[in-house]
């Protein structure tokens, strides 16, 4: 695996868990606002705002492992192949 490529994937993957968790807590905040102002440690945060952030960077932490989880099961499956083929 040349190293370009296993940053472009962990980055991109990253990326699009950041933007699918960002629409997840812009939705769950625009749903139930009272949900998330009672749990906001800071009074004059808006509830939508913090959803979202808070949701993008979930979905960074979440993008990234995944990423990451798949080039492990990919360098592992190459690796086992290498083996068999002796």
């Amino acid at each position: 695996m040349a190293l370009i490529r296993v940053i472009a994937t962990v980055t991109g993957v990253a990326i699009f868990g950041m933007l699918l968790g960002a629409a997840f807590g812009w939705a769950a905040a625009t749903i139930a606002p009272s949900f998330f102002s009672s749990i906001i440690p800071w009074k004059n945060i808006e509830p939508v705002g913090f959803a979202t952030v808070l949701g993008a960077f979930g979905g960074v932490i979440c993008g990234g492992g995944l990423g990451a989880f798949a080039l492990i099961l990919e360098a592992i499956s190459s690796w086992r192949k290498r083996v068999k083929e002796g």
